[in-house]
């Protein structure tokens, strides 16, 4: 077995299970009493900004693997998830949870075509940015489950908040 393919079941291992918590927490809400279900979906905003946090210094030591070039373009996509997760946690903790989900849903969506202006994505094997596509798919489909949990109107998890 090659080290590249070692590598990447390693790389694929680690990201599924750092984003486990994040399916657990975003569909236990919908099986759990109303109250328990702030709780959890509190727990999933807390959860995915500090993976975001994660994303941004994993971002930043991989600038020392590349050349030159690519170290401002490695700088410049480790700006969005640490601004992601800071605007999400002031949306979150200013209006409420809603606007902070929602937020991060949209910003998140939105961030997996950053490829379109980044050249470092050349250098990246094919492999890489396919796990890198599920990952943010899957991570997308957990945020807009969070958000629809807060705008429920039958449980009205909102109400808590105004």
């Amino acid at each position: 077995m090659y080290d590249e393919d070692i590598l990447l079941r390693s790389i694929r291992g680690t990201a599924y299970l750092a984003i486990a918590p994040c399916i657990l927490l975003s569909s236990a809400v919908w099986f759990t009493s109303d109250s328990t279900g702030i709780v959890i979906a509190n727990l999933f905003h807390v959860y995915f900004c500090i993976l975001l946090f994660f994303v941004f210094g994993k971002i930043l030591s991989l600038q020392s693997n590349f050349e030159e070039q690519y170290k401002s373009q490695l700088r410049k996509m480790a700006l969005i998830p640490i601004l992601l997760a800071l605007l999400g946690i002031a949306l979150t903790l200013s209006i409420n949870p809603a606007w902070g989900a929602g937020f991060l849903m949209i910003g998140f969506y939105s961030s997996r075509f950053i490829r379109f202006y980044c050249s470092i994505f050349k250098v990246i094997s094919k492999p890489y940015i396919d796990l890198l596509n599920r990952i943010s798919i899957i991570l997308c489909i957990c945020l807009m489950l969070i958000f629809t949990y807060w705008l429920n109107p039958y449980s009205n998890p909102l109400e808590a908040y105004i």
